[in-house]
């Protein structure tokens, strides 16, 4: 096929994306950042599009860079074009390929709550936008002077959501630069960042020394790495380690409170993921009243990767 052909093509698969999405409500007052193509499902296999606030992150499986997306921008509406190849094992920032690429953290809505995005910070760039549905989850199960855990809080988007519905939240992480960015993203929103607790170190670690002091939350996020090593060397693994830590989880945790689990392993069947949680149940020694199943956002249409269970002990 000619290569005006394969563009003219791939610019009308875009415009389909484009306007499922618009008919999703995306992007939106309250929510502007979402996927926008999602692979295979969108006929782009190898090919992932995320927009924050019209800066597109194009993430492709292979080495080459989709040009014909620089002839797109009345079709998209895109305002910049940054690039990341999701199998480098160097895991650098995106590259900025076309239009005005924002320099430093710029803010993007989701779910009517700002947050710091930044494309130059390496490989994340701030908001996992993949758990949406499980942030609104949390806003609906959050009451005025709950107490909420949130383990390996990244940047404290789960922390900024409960806080906002009330809550007073820890938010535990091995980075002291992700915790300044989630109080960042604390005062962005108008919360009392000295109303909140943030803990900087292994969560594997701070969850002992919580129950040997009495602490109890009334809600905890758990939303782990598949693979991360702390400064001690120590190594963590979702399918050797997730149990017990849900079951320190659950030691700490109010009766009548929820526990809500994530992994985003491809390795790890739901089967597999559900055992680990009964194991971690039954070495806490607590009963589970509901097993209640999360879902991905309707924008990833293609494979369902994430894990998501919320346990009510």
């Amino acid at each position: 096929m000619p290569e005006a052909s394969r563009d003219l093509q791939n610019g009308g698969r875009l415009a389909d994306a484009v306007a499922v999405r618009e008919r999703m409500g995306l992007p939106s007052v309250e929510t502007e950042a979402y996927r926008v193509v999602d692979g295979g499902a969108d006929g782009f296999p190898g090919i992932f599009i995320d927009s924050f606030a019209g800066h597109w992150l194009v993430q492709t499986l292979g080495d080459a860079w989709p040009a014909w997306l620089e002839g797109t921008q009345r079709v998209g509406g895109w305002r910049s074009l940054s690039w990341k190849r999701l199998e480098r094992q160097d895991k650098k920032a995106p590259e900025p390929m076309a239009g005005e690429v924002p320099v430093g953290e710029f803010p993007v809505r989701e779910l009517g709550w700002r947050y710091g995005i930044d494309f130059g910070v390496g490989y994340s760039q701030g908001l996992f936008i993949d758990q949406r549905v499980q942030k609104e989850a949390v806003r609906s199960r959050v009451r005025p002077g709950d107490r909420v855990l949130n383990l390996f809080a990244y940047t404290c988007a789960f922390s900024v959501v409960a806080a906002g519905s009330g809550a007073v939240t820890t938010s535990v992480d091995l980075s002291r630069p992700f915790l300044e960015w989630g109080k960042r993203n604390f005062a962005v929103n108008g919360l009392d960042v000295s109303a909140h607790y943030f803990c900087r170190g292994d969560a594997g670690e701070w969850l002992p020394r919580f129950a040997a002091k009495g602490r109890r939350w009334h809600g905890i996020v758990l939303d782990p790495p598949t693979f991360s090593r702390n400064g001690e060397g120590r190594v963590w693994r979702v399918e050797r380690d997730l149990g017990e830590m849900v079951a320190d989880c659950l030691r700490v945790l109010e009766p009548g409170g929820w526990l809500q689990v994530s992994s985003n392993h491809r390795g790890l069947s739901e089967a597999q993921f559900r055992g680990l949680l009964a194991a971690g149940a039954r070495l806490a020694g607590r009963e589970v009243r509901r097993w209640e199943p999360g879902s991905m956002p309707p924008d990833f249409r293609g494979e369902h990767y994430l894990r998501v269970v919320t346990m009510v002990a």
